[in-house]
């Protein structure tokens, strides 16, 4: 059995801090029906008054007065139940049950003596009293010890005070074997009382405490939620860092490149204009043919110049314009569209562009799945990653079969297929398939595996930003049975039913 937390008897906390703590709880909550029962109370002590005059028409006076100083002492009770300082420790309840157990005790005092009169005025007439109003002390000892919400040491001094106060006023003119009987169920009443009022208090204080470690658990996780929250912030911040850095790099790398060459290249123009203002200065009476030999020979070299500034510019535009696209947050509208026919349309001019200068070509299979049907995607850009895909594969299979020779045979193979809610874009091939320690990495911004020069390693990249964030889709990276690489989109589609419906709609626009 686990230790208490306070005294098993006193039902007292040792830090005296942890005690005022709950007594202030405690308190807090029984203030309510501690004001309910003493205004319960003192209906139903006045409520009885209206048996007096039939019960001890003797003492009637005497023990109106009584009740009427108890009503008057218990509802400046209530009325102190709402002064700060007095209801701290129970004040009105203590008030409240001593007023009216001394009144009982009273009435009972006054009953006896004026019946005890009358029965020497009258002989004859004497009767045994057992004690009229000890009824009335059974219910004060049950608000003390239950309604209220005394401390189980309070409500037992308080109880015992009254049946023991009580016993000795109605013991003057009661037989002994009468006050003993009475004396036997006041102390049961007591004795009961005591073992609600302690088990009441008992099961508040463990309440409380578990409360209180409740909260302190909170308080925990509240401050290790803050902390987690702070530690992600800072994850985050520090990941965006690495990223800018990352890309930063990347950019400073690749943009290097054709700057040097354009300043280089433009440097060159620089002089050669020089040479041809030199030459055209010392020409005087020199031949124009010989004069016009040297021109062209310059002229032909200053234009070469010229043609590499603009091929190097244009490679950093392209850089700039990969980068605009990375980062561009407003997706491109989306229409209904044969997707089919646009991955066809796409991967031939990709495959026709990058084998366009004399290459061998390869075999370009498609297994196009006619469930696919129309879906809406932004055209442009979903033929612009489909077309994209395809020529990294022909530049794969291309790089493999200079490596090999001709004993090898490339083959590229897009396929689409309809999978529920979604359709699937595949393009494989069967080339020299990505490093393992690539593949972390190929959606990276400017990450390539192409050799300098080759390729800005934004294509990837750009085509997850279209795939992912402009349709709400995924682009993954797997391998080809055939040791390859293989890439598969997947785009949300409306159902079939939907999409064969709008086909002849496609089909007339």
């Amino acid at each position: 059995m686990a230790t208490l937390p306070f005294h098993p008897l006193t039902l007292r906390f040792p830090s005296a801090y942890t005690e005022a703590a709950f007594r202030s709880d405690y308190e807090r909550r029984s203030r309510g029906l501690v004001r309910a029962s003493l205004a319960l109370g003192l209906v139903q002590y006045a409520g009885f008054g209206f048996l007096d005059p039939f019960v001890a028409p003797a003492a009637f006076h005497e023990i109106r007065a009584i009740r009427v100083v108890v009503c008057v002492l218990v509802a400046l009770a209530i009325g102190a139940s709402w002064v700060e300082g007095l209801r701290r420790r129970f004040v009105p309840s203590i008030v409240g049950a001593v007023a009216a157990g001394l009144g009982v005790a009273a009435m009972e005092g006054f009953v006896q003596t004026a019946m005890y009169a009358a029965s020497v005025a009258t002989p004859g007439r004497f009767e045994i009293l057992d004690g009229y109003y000890y009824s009335g002390l059974m219910l004060i000892l049950v608000y003390v010890h239950v309604l209220l919400r005394l401390r189980f040491v309070t409500a037992t001094t308080i109880g015992a005070g009254l049946v023991a106060v009580y016993l000795a006023v109605a013991s003057l003119h009661t037989p002994p074997i009468r006050i003993v009987n009475a004396g036997m169920f006041l102390g049961s009443i007591q004795f009961a009382g005591m073992v609600a009022s302690y088990a009441l208090e008992r099961y508040a204080r463990l309440e409380f405490v578990q409360a209180r470690r409740q909260a302190q658990t909170n308080a925990t996780l509240t401050e290790a939620l803050t902390k987690l929250g702070a530690a992600q912030a800072q994850v985050a911040r520090q990941e965006r860092m690495a990223s800018l850095g990352r890309v930063t790099a990347g950019v400073a790398h690749e943009m290097r490149n054709p700057l040097n060459f354009v300043n280089n290249f433009a440097g060159l123009a620089e002089e050669l204009a020089a040479e041809i203002d030199e030459a055209l200065g010392a020409a005087g009476d020199r031949p124009a043919r010989e004069v016009r030999a040297q021109l062209d020979e310059t002229l032909a070299d200053l234009r070469h110049n010229v043609q590499a500034i603009a091929e190097h510019g244009g490679r950093a535009a392209e850089i700039v314009q990969g980068m605009l696209e990375h980062t561009r947050t407003v997706p491109a509208s989306r229409q209904p569209a044969d997707l089919n026919a646009l991955v066809r349309q796409s991967a031939e001019r990709a495959a026709e562009h990058t084998f366009r200068r004399g290459d061998a070509g390869c075999d370009l299979a498609f297994d196009l799945d006619p469930a696919v049907g129309v879906v809406e995607v932004a055209e442009a850009e979903v033929g612009r990653v489909v077309g994209h895909l395809v020529g990294n594969a022909c530049l794969a299979v291309r790089d493999r079969r200079t490596a090999e020779g001709e004993g090898y045979v490339p083959a590229i193979r897009v396929a689409t297929r309809r999978r529920g809610g979604r359709v699937e874009v595949r393009v494989e091939d069967n080339g020299p398939g990505v490093p393992d320690d690539a593949r972390e990495r190929v959606f990276e911004p400017f990450f390539t595996t192409r050799p300098p020069g080759q390729g800005t390693g934004l294509g990837l990249s750009v085509s997850h930003v279209i795939i992912v964030g402009g349709h709400g889709g995924m682009l993954n990276l797997e391998s080809a049975p055939d040791g390859g690489a293989a890439f598969v989109i997947t785009l949300p589609a409306r159902p079939v039913a939907e999409a064969e419906a709008d086909e002849p709609l496609a089909r007339l626009a």
